[in-house]
């Protein structure tokens, strides 16, 4: 397994609330990001979130074209998150075979983090089959 790192920024965010009846709001999510560092390139997300007393949750999908460690291509994330204010678990995998060009046969898992002054940096685990 091998392991790159770097941050990301959102470039844009857009939102919209279509449900929000008593015990959770639902929302859908389109967004897009710039990463940096070992992975280099865009991506677009589309999100379903869940905010409810507290608590959220969301699952997505985002299209990455990119390099990674000098490789180009694209390859596909599946997002999945739960948390509170006491914590939470986030798991984001790539879609067994999405990737394509010099990334095809990509397989992996992400970890974002962000900082308290809102910035994103991401670890990336991953094997190119």
């Amino acid at each position: 397994m091998t392991t790159t790192s770097g941050r990301f920024d959102l470039t844009s965010w857009d939102e919209e609330v279509y449900d929000d009846a008593e015990g959770a709001k639902l929302l859908r999510v389109a967004n897009t990001k710039l990463f940096e560092g070992g992975i280099a390139g865009t991506s677009t997300t589309q999100l379903l979130q869940a905010f409810a007393d507290g608590s959220a949750a969301y699952v997505g999908i985002e299209r990455v074209t990119a390099t990674i460690d000098g490789r180009a291509g694209a390859f596909v994330l599946r997002h999945s998150a739960v948390g509170n204010a006491t914590g939470g678990s986030a798991s984001i995998d790539v879609v067994p075979g999405s990737a394509t060009g010099a990334l095809r046969g990509l397989s992996g898992q992400m970890a974002i983090a962000r900082s308290p002054e809102g910035d994103h940096s991401y670890t990336f685990d991953y094997e190119l089959g």
